[in-house]
């Protein structure tokens, strides 16, 4: 997939650069300020469920575009989606680039493993409501993963 930015057309590229971008910038933080390393399934999440706001996160990790500012990115959108009207397609295209990327899916497969042993772990907790909210939350994230990995 290619996206103009500033009259410059860049190829977006998921190759373990973005990757290791993806996973720098986009990962959760713990309560410690450590880095959880998942970001390649966060950014897999929010395509699938259909985050807009995820295309600007992507076009910023694959590009190799450098510093660019959020209203180049922004309008690099509204061109590539067609104002909005190809939003899904986009969506569908992105999300299916990071299922074609060895790197990405070997990430993202790893996290699912990590969510599933987590998962299990919590089952086994006594069932408060925070715990089942938990349960809950990890449930739909690995369902969202089975369904479109």
């Amino acid at each position: 997939m290619q996206v103009t930015i500033k009259g410059t057309v860049y190829e977006l590229k998921f190759n373990f650069k973005a990757l290791f971008k993806t996973n720098k910038e986009l990962s959760t933080i713990d309560e410690n300020g450590n880095n959880m390393g998942d970001g390649a399934t966060n950014l897999f999440t929010r395509l699938a469920l259909g985050d807009s706001l995820a295309i600007a996160d992507t076009i910023k990790v694959a590009s190799n575009v450098g510093k660019v500012s959020d209203e180049d990115v922004f309008n690099a959108i509204d061109e590539l989606t067609e104002d909005g009207t190809k939003l899904e397609e986009v969506l569908e295209e992105l999300k299916e680039e990071l299922k074609h990327s060895g790197f990405f899916v070997k990430s993202i497969q790893s996290q699912k493993k990590e969510l599933e042993e987590a998962l299990a772990m919590l089952k086994k907790k006594d069932e408060s409501e925070q715990v089942s909210q938990q349960i809950m939350a990890v449930q739909r994230i690995v369902k969202l993963l089975n369904d479109n990995l």
